[in-house]
C-alpha cells in the first residue's frame, strides 16, 4: 500500500521504503536499481509505487527511452 491509514501502519507503507531508494549514484538503470534494492520490497509493484512517489515529489527523473533513473539535486 502506498500510504499509511487506519489499517496499514507506516512501516507497511511505501513511504517507509523510500529511503531504500536513496543511493550514491547520480544515474542508474531501472533494472540495476531494482536489483540493488529488491530485498527491501515485497514485490516489483511496491518498487514501482515508491519510484512513482519519488517522481511526483520531483526527487527523480525517469527516462523510459534510456531506461534510467536520474536523481535530482
Amino acid at each position: 500500500m502506498i500510504t499509511p491509514n487506519k489499517f496499514i501502519s507506516f512501516d507497511q507503507s511505501v513511504l517507509a521504503k523510500l529511503p531504500a531508494l536513496q543511493i550514491d549514484k547520480k544515474t542508474i538503470g531501472i533494472h540495476d536499481l531494482y536489483m540493488t534494492v529488491s530485498g527491501e520490497f515485497e514485490n516489483i509493484d511496491e518498487f514501482i509505487y515508491a519510484l512513482d512517489v519519488l517522481y511526483i515529489l520531483n526527487e527523480v527523473n525517469v527516462d523510459f527511452d534510456l531506461r534510467t533513473v536520474t536523481y535530482v539535486d
